[in-house]
């Protein structure tokens, strides 16, 4: 099962799903240290440190499963919950990936 990942911060996620079977096609991080992290226990090749607003998902195919944690923090009620009017909700950019691997 090939997977692609969003969002991907350290890997821990990734490592769960890794245990189901998924090999892992890309990550698409922009943190810089957690990208390190990804890159210390995946092959450096699959490590996208990028923003998921510039990335292109249809140079994949094969792809089985899209994972990912979008930011939640513009939906949390400990914080200022704009919900969709916050800058930080990248969940828009999560469904853009599954529709561009889904109609490709």
């Amino acid at each position: 099962m090939n997977s692609l990942e969003l969002f991907s911060g350290a890997g821990g996620l990734a490592k769960g799903i890794e245990i189901t079977g998924a090999n892992y096609t890309a990550f698409v991080e922009w943190n810089s240290d957690a990208c390190k992290t990804l890159r210390y226990n995946y092959s450096s090749e699959i490590v996208h440190e990028t923003d998921v607003r510039h990335f292109d998902f249809k140079k994949f195919s094969g792809i089985d499963l899209i994972v990912g944690g979008p930011p939640c923090q513009p939906f949390s009620l400990g914080g200022k919950a704009k919900g969709f009017d916050d800058e930080r909700d990248l969940f828009p950019y999560a469904i853009s990936a599954i529709r561009q691997r889904c109609t490709s």
